[in-house]
Order: C-alpha cells, then sequence, then structure tokens
C-alpha cells in the first residue's frame, strides 16, 4: 500500500515535471515580447498571459507541494516502523537490511523531487521578477492595471507560501536523512559495545588482583556515582513534572485541534453554501445573458427597420418635393396657358363680332346691291346706263365674293378657336386630376409621416426601456459577480489559515510525541542504570578486600572502563525491559494508534486543499 501511494506520488510529480518543463519550454521571453509588441494593448495582453501562467504555474506547485506532504508522511511512518524493528533484537539481518533500504529509497526520492521543486520555484521567482518589471513599465506608460497588480500580488504571497512550505519539508528530509545517519552510527555502536564487554571482562579479572589503595579509589568512585544517582533521582523527579505538562499541554493541543475540525468543517459548509449560491447566481446570469442576446437581437431588428423607413421616409419625403415642383410648374404654366387662352379668345370674340358686323354690313350692302341691281336693271332697260351698272354689278359681285370669303374664314377660324377652347378646356380638367391626384398622395405620404413619427417615437421609448433594462441587469450581474469573487477570495483564505494551522498542529503534535517516547525512553534507562548501579555496588564491595593499588594512570583507566561498563549494563537492561515492556500496550503503540490517525487526518486534509486548489482554478478561469 505505502509503495502504490510512493508510486503515486512519484507520477503525479512527474506529470507536474513535464508540466513545468512544457511550461517553460512554451513560455515565450519577455524582452522579445516588448520589443515585438510595443503598443499598450499587445503588452497588457502579454502581462494578462503571463498572470494567468503564473497562477497555472504555482496551482501545479501547490499540487506537488500536496503530493510532497502525502510522501513525506509516509516516509515518516517508515521511520517509525523501522526505529521500532530496530529496538527489536528477534528479526535477522536481512530483514533490517530490507527495511533500511526501503527507508532509505523513499528519503532519496523526498529529497530528489525537493530539489527538482526548488530549481522549479527558482524559476517561478524570476518568472515573478519580469512580470513585476511588465507591470511597472505599464504603469510609468499611465495605464491604470488595478486587477493586474492584485493578481501579481496574490502569486507573490502564494509563491512565498509554497516556498514556506517547501523549506519545511526540506527540514524535515535533512532530519529523515539524519535519523538514517543515526541508525547506521548506532549499529555501529552496538558492535563497538560487544567489543566493551570483552575488555570489561579483562578488567573485572585485573580489578580483583590490585591493591587496597586502588579498592578505595573506587569507593570514592562508588560515593561519586551515589551522588550522581541522588541528582539522576531528582532529575527523574523533574522529568515527570515535564512529562506531565507535556501530556496536559498534549490534551489542551488535541482540543484545539478539534476546535480547528469544527471550524473548518464550519467553513467548509459556508464554502459550499457559497459555492450552491455562486452556482444559482451562474444560472441567472445565463437566463439574463440569453434574454439580453434575445434583447439585443429584437433591438438590432428594431433598428435595421427604423433605418429601412427612415430611408423609406426621405424618399417619399424627396418624391413629394419633385411633384411638389412639378405641380407648382404645371399650376404656373396652366395659369400661363390660360391666360393667353382667355386673351386669344378675346381677340377672337372681337374678330368674330367685328366680321359679323362685316357680314351684316356685307349681307345688307348686298341687299341693297341687289335692290340697286334689280333698280339698275329696270333702269339699263330703260336708260343706256346698263353697261355701267353691269360693271358696278360686277365689282359688286366681286366684294360680296371677297366678303363671302372672308365671312367663311372668319368661321372657319371661330370653328378653330372652339375646336382650341375645347382642348384647353380638357387639358385644364386632366391638370386638375392630375393635381387631385398628386394633392391624395401628398396627403397619404403626410399621413405615413405622421405614422412614421409615431412609430419612431415607439420605438424610441421601447429602446430607452431596454436600454435601461440593460444597465439595470448588467449592473445586477456584476453586483452578482462581485459578491461571488468576494465569497471566493473569502473561503480561499479562510481555507488557506485553516490548512496552515491544521499543518502547524499536527507538525507540534509530532514533536511532542517525539519529546513524550524520548523523555520516557531516558526514564526507563535511568531506572535501569539505578538498578544496576546497586548492583554493582554490591559486587564491588566484595571484590574490594582482596584487590592492591597501583598508578594514578591506571586508576583513570579503571575508572572510564567501569563507568562505561555500567552504562553497557544500564542499557542492556534497558532493552530487555523495553522487549518485556512492548508486548503489552504502551505509549509506543498509543503513538502508532495516533500516527495512523494523523496520516488519515493528513491525508484528508490534502484531499481538501487540492479541491480547494481546483475551486481556486476554476475561479480564476471564470474571471478570466
Amino acid at each position: 500500500m505505502d509503495y502504490d501511494a510512493v508510486d503515486e506520488a512519484s507520477v503525479s510529480v512527474d506529470h507536474v515535471n513535464a508540466h513545468d518543463q512544457g511550461a517553460d519550454s512554451g513560455r515565450p521571453d519577455f524582452g522579445d515580447r516588448i520589443s515585438s509588441n510595443r503598443e499598450v494593448l499587445g503588452e497588457l495582453r502579454n502581462s494578462g498571459e503571463i498572470l494567468t501562467r503564473l497562477e497555472l504555474d504555482l496551482a501545479c506547485v501547490s499540487e506537488k507541494i500536496v503530493n510532497l506532504n502525502v510522501l513525506m508522511m509516509h516516509v515518516a511512518t517508515r521511520e517509525n516502523e523501522f526505529e521500532a524493528f530496530a529496538l527489536e533484537k528477534e528479526h535477522t539481518l536481512d530483514d533490517s537490511l530490507e527495511k533500511a533500504l526501503e527507508f532509505d529509497l523513499l528519503s532519496g526520492v523526498l529529497d530528489s523531487e525537493v530539489r527538482g521543486l526548488d530549481g522549479f520555484m527558482a524559476v517561478l521567482q524570476s518568472e515573478i521578477v519580469n512580470a513585476r518589471e511588465l507591470v511597472s513599465s505599464c504603469l510609468h506608460e499611465g495605464e491604470t492595471l488595478g486587477e493586474m497588480e492584485e493578481k501579481l500580488c496574490d502569486s507573490e504571497q502564494s509563491f512565498k507560501q509554497s516556498q514556506d512550505q517547501i523549506s519545511e519539508i526540506r527540514m524535515q528530509s535533512l532530519k529523515l536523512q539524519r535519523t538514517l545517519t543515526c541508525l547506521d552510527r548506532e549499529e555501529e555502536w552496538n558492535n563497538y559495545k560487544k567489543l566493551e564487554e570483552d575488555q570489561f571482562f579483562s578488567v573485572n579479572a585485573k580489578i580483583k588482583m590490585q591493591t587496597a589503595e586502588q579498592q578505595r579509589h573506587i569507593l570514592r568512585l562508588l560515593e561519586k556515582s551515589l551522588a550522581r544517582e541522588i541528582d539522576l533521582e531528582k532529575k527523574l523527579v523533574e522529568f515527570r513534572h515535564v512529562e506531565e505538562e507535556l501530556k496536559q499541554r498534549l490534551l489542551s493541543s488535541q482540543q484545539e485541534v478539534y476546535c480547528m475540525e469544527d471550524e473548518t468543517a464550519d467553513v467548509w459548509e459556508r464554502w459550499f453554501e457559497a459555492d450552491s449560491t455562486s452556482a444559482v447566481l451562474m444560472g441567472i446570469s445565463k437566463e439574463l445573458l440569453g434574454r439580453l442576446q434575445i434583447l439585443e437581437f429584437n433591438l438590432n431588428s428594431l433598428v435595421q427597420q427604423e433605418t429601412k423607413l427612415r430611408s423609406k421616409l426621405e424618399d417619399s419625403i424627396e418624391e413629394l418635393k419633385a411633384k411638389e415642383n412639378s405641380l407648382n410648374e404645371l399650376a404656373s404654366s396652366s395659369a400661363e396657358v390660360s391666360d393667353l387662352l382667355v386673351s386669344q379668345t378675346n381677340n377672337l370674340k372681337a374678330s368674330l363680332r367685328e366680321a359679323e358686323d362685316k357680314l351684316i354690313l356685307a349681307n345688307s350692302e348686298a341687299f341693297t346691291l341687289s335692290e340697286k341691281v334689280a333698280l339698275l336693271e329696270k333702269q339699263l332697260k330703260e336708260s343706256d346706263k346698263v353697261e355701267f351698272l353691269e360693271r358696278k354689278l360686277r365689282e359688286s359681285d366681286i366684294q360680296l365674293q371677297r366678303a363671302i370669303a372672308s365671312a367663311e374664314a372668319s368661321q372657319e377660324k371661330q370653328n378653330l378657336l372652339h375646336s382650341t377652347i375645347d382642348d384647353m378646356e380638357n387639358l385644364i380638367v386632366d391638370l386638375k386630376g392630375m393635381v387631385s391626384k398628386y394633392e391624395s398622395r401628398a396627403d397619404s405620404a403626410e399621413e405615413k409621416c405622421i405614422i412614421l413619427s409615431e412609430s419612431h417615437a415607439e420605438l424610441n421609448e421601447e429602446l430607452n426601456f431596454l436600454r435601461g433594462r440593460l444597465e439595470s441587469l448588467e449592473a445586477s450581474l456584476q453586483q452578482a459577480d462581485e459578491t461571488k469573487l468576494a465569497a471566493a477570495k473569502g473561503v480561499g483564505l479562510q481555507t488557506k489559515v485553516v490548512a496552515n494551522l491544521v499543518l502547524q498542529l499536527a507538525f507540534e503534535r509530532d514533536r511532542l510525541h517525539k519529546q513524550i517516547s524520548s523523555l520516557a525512553m531516558e526514564n526507563k534507562i535511568l531506572l535501569l542504570q539505578l538498578q544496576g548501579s546497586n548492583k554493582d555496588s554490591a559486587v564491588l564491595r566484595h571484590d574490594m578486600a582482596a584487590a592492591t593499588c597501583s598508578k594514578d594512570s591506571k586508576e583513570e583507566v579503571t575508572e572510564t572502563t567501569s563507568i562505561s561498563s555500567e552504562l553497557d549494563k544500564t542499557r542492556e537492561n534497558a532493552s530487555f525491559v523495553e522487549n518485556e515492556v512492548g508486548a503489552t500496550p504502551g505509549p509506543e503503540t498509543a503513538r502508532r494508534i495516533d500516527a495512523g490517525i494523523l496520516n488519515f487526518k493528513l491525508v484528508f486534509l490534502a484531499m481538501l486543499i487540492l479541491l480547494i486548489a481546483v475551486a481556486a482554478y476554476y475561479s480564476s478561469q471564470l474571471e478570466s
């Protein structure tokens, strides 16, 4: 199971490394962009793309840190198992080598991943510096970049937090490496201890052959050891008090952890409520956007209809003006023609009257001439003046024919005048009909203009209403987005604070467990040292009667060897007692159980942090 977890962590880390390499390979140079895109809009777009890439890289780093935390927890559990395995003596050398190799491989994987993450963080730091320079250059040009500055500040804060977390992981990996080296040294110390035991047996044989002065010196050393034992008992009492205080602190820290878990549950409930409200608001905003799009489409169609009606209205107005001009011209020309016709008719009537008067005069003259001709014929018959009368008669006939011709000509002129008068009257009637038609068309055009103006006013009113509605909907949508962003930021900050506090509490709990276990081990060692010192003092008092004195250098050597032998015996006794105590449930089993619970809790917290990172990435995508 641990190998699977390590494989998953390594796979996720490799995936992140591949993503980071892809991001590094696909990331363009900032100097080339600034040199190529001299315009302000291009710089703003480039800065926005850089900030989004920084946010994605930081999200990948946070996910990688979570995976490293999981890997570190597995390495810590392996460390605890290896320590317990090393304390037991029943196992063979192959099992210990297998456990040590497993622990060494896991710690090596953790160290290599931490180094790779350090290199990637250095690349990210250079990118953040370049982004800061780009944003400052845009600010010098006079552009307002509040949102970009906020994003850059958030990315810098998350970068600092990730740096702190990486430093903590590095410290933990160094501690694990130190524990591995310490365990190797402990094995060497056990071998050395066996050699010292052999030397101790040889020294005991020599002590039996020492003088009484050496025995006196040994008695002095025993008195010193008794004083040291008394001091150790005092320290043991102090350590017990410290252990009780640490237990109380551990209980208080556990209560704080439970309180923090309740607070995290409340925060998650609030976050889920905010998420549900944001989903509802997103649905409402999508519906409003659909309605806005429909209204914009209707508005565009109404605007197009309005433009078409305006163009038709302008065309009809131009036609009406042209027809009015033609009507005015026709009216002026008809007035002129009527005046000319009236003047011509008057002239023709006057000439007709003159012709009629002439005709009447000619008729009367012809009648008188006929009477005169008759009289003349009578007279010619009577006299010789017939020829003269005939001449006059011929002349009067000629005059009569001329008068008849002139009368016929005047009659023809009168007929022509009547026909022209009839034609002019017909033309005037046609012109009056055309004028009435144009007047009816002008009235219909005026009515259409009135209808178009009324429809235009109604469309303007509807347009104003729709614009007001659109502004109100945009304001409500912007307000909903602001509330959603504020809620997301608040939830993100709270989750970050809670995650940091939970990690700190977990580290503090591990440290307290280690301190308590080390104090318990020291207490057991001190008790066993006291028991061993009491037994060794009785044996040495029995051997002092037959020993003799030697040189001061040999006394110092015997002192050191006796102290080392006592310590070795006490350690052996402590290991034996630990093996006996290991069968019964003690603080080690409790520590293992607590470590398992802690691992489960940390895995749960890692999953929560991963969900928070995914939610932050989703919110950043929505903002963009």
